[in-house]
């Protein structure tokens, strides 16, 4: 029934989430749910070889991937093995949301984190969307939907945009 390129943070269990069950969500998920070589593969596999026709991605309220790209931005933090390397791709959207983020006190780490979350799910919908030649064809012929959302860990809602 759908693509659905989560966070791997345990709060976010996809099928739980959305009352599926087994083989109904063809599931992608790795820290701050963004699309590497191998997650694109797998992307590409389900709309091609399975007929898929929906793409969700989704990021999470307080995600720890997107906390620790904002405290690279912010602190010059930087983090060890691959794990800097995992969160590099999130760092234009933590910019961009810096630059729409009010900054007062921890209100506005939380504040940005959170639209940071929401820009780097945009991001990453905009790149489906856009640069993969695999999904033009099946976007083009509207046999394919790339939408975004973002699950809010205190109340269990999905706010799903960029639609």
């Amino acid at each position: 029934m759908a693509v659905l390129v989560s966070c791997s943070d345990s709060r976010v269990p996809p099928e739980l989430l959305f009352g599926r069950g087994l083989g109904e969500l063809f599931i992608v998920r790795n820290a701050g749910n963004t699309v590497d070589t191998v997650a694109q593969g797998s992307i590409e596999y389900a709309v091609a070889q399975l007929g898929v026709p929906l793409i969700v991605v989704m990021g999470h309220e307080r995600c720890g991937a997107v906390d620790a790209a904002v405290s690279v931005v912010e602190k010059n933090l930087s983090f060890p093995g691959s794990i800097g390397k995992m969160i590099e791709p999130i760092i234009p959207a933590v910019l961009s949301a810096q630059a729409a983020t009010p900054k007062k006190g921890s209100a506005s780490r939380e504040a940005l984190v959170d639209a940071a979350v929401r820009a780097n799910v945009s991001r990453v919908v905009e790149r489906l969307r856009k640069d993969q030649a695999m999904l033009l064809e099946p976007l083009r012929a509207k046999r394919l939907m790339v939408v975004g959302a973002r699950y809010d860990l205190d109340d269990g809602k999905v706010d799903f945009f960029d639609i």
